[in-house]
């Protein structure tokens, strides 16, 4: 029996069934779409193009991670609630929180992402996504304090990383609602959308046209091109074994646990253990003692960072 076909006519299905509880995205700015970039916004509401299979899998991977969590948190019996919607009075801008867990001082916000790979920092957008969210349940509930953290979730290596110590702060939300005006201006016609670059940029179907990638032609000479495409051949490589080395890593420790020596005919095979150590949560200290932050900052050196990826040629947009 061939499970292909399956998959490609049931995934699309499934996604918007567990898209449902988010309403028509069409009518309202979420706070994914001001914590993101205004441009794709923008072309993804002109030009909607239907994601791949793959790439539904992995939207389908972050819903996987919220279901779980849930459980987890049933069995804990703390109190919560989970997907909490919450609306402006006036305008067509919206927040879903993942989780707001109920305290005695106040409410607590979740955002939760599914990872492969904890970063060591959560990334801004991840950030501003959650400041907003906050800015939202503020305006709902003006007593009280209003805390959240991002929960970054890697289901493939079962490891679970909180970003805690966010607060309320009426400035960054400011600025984040003024960024939900200008989507709504852009959407309306009555401003251009300004682009917002970041590590989703690679992912984009809107990179290959946009102004903040665009780069100047050159001549390059040919061997130099060959060379230059022959690193991006090469790099390419380099990811998809790095993913796959990844995954049989955790085979072996899955076989293996924390602690193994041995050998056979062909290989010798060792695993240890890294003892659990201390480090300084930069972005916390930053937010919470941001003098202290400022004295202990010292000069990074710089370095060449080199890139080169191969160009894809304009997507076709559909009316």
């Amino acid at each position: 029996m061939n499970l292909t076909p399956i998959f490609e006519a049931a995934v699309p299905v499934m996604s918007r069934k567990q898209s449902e509880s988010l309403g028509d995205r069409s009518q309202y700015i979420g706070s994914s779409d001001i914590a993101g970039c205004p441009r794709k916004t923008y072309l993804q509401r002109q030009f909607p193009i239907q994601p791949g299979v793959s790439t539904l899998l992995k939207f389908a991977r972050g819903h996987a991670a919220e279901w779980l969590l849930s459980k987890i948190f049933d069995a804990s019996e703390v109190p919560y609630d989970a997907q909490v919607e919450i609306c402006h009075p006036t305008l067509p801008l919206r927040a879903h929180v993942d989780f707001v867990f109920y305290e005695p001082q106040g409410l607590h916000a979740v955002e939760v992402k599914s990872v492969s790979g904890i970063p060591d920092a959560p990334f801004p957008q991840w950030t501003d996504q959650l400041q907003y969210q906050l800015g939202m349940l503020r305006m709902m509930y003006p007593k009280g304090n209003i805390t959240g953290s991002v929960l970054a979730v890697d289901m493939n290596a079962g490891e679970v990383q909180q970003f805690n110590g966010f607060e309320h702060n009426d400035t960054v939300f400011n600025y984040l609602f003024h960024r939900g005006l200008h989507l709504l201006d852009v959407l309306n016609e009555q401003a251009e959308a300004n682009c917002s670059p970041s590590h989703l940029c690679g992912f984009c179907q809107f990179r290959t046209d946009c102004p903040s990638m665009a780069l100047p032609k050159v001549e390059l000479p040919p061997e130099i091109e060959m060379v230059a495409a022959k690193y991006a051949e090469l790099n390419g490589t380099k990811t998809a074994a790095e993913k796959e080395l990844k995954a049989i890593r955790q085979q072996l420790i899955d076989y293996t646990g924390s602690s193994f020596k041995g050998q056979t005919e062909r290989l010798a095979l060792t695993v240890s253990t890294v003892a659990d150590s201390l480090t300084v949560d930069a972005n916390l200290l930053k937010l919470q003692h941001p003098e202290v932050y400022q004295a202990v900052l010292k000069p990074k050196a710089g370095f060449s960072r080199l890139e080169v990826k191969p160009l894809r040629p304009p997507l076709a947009k559909a009316a």
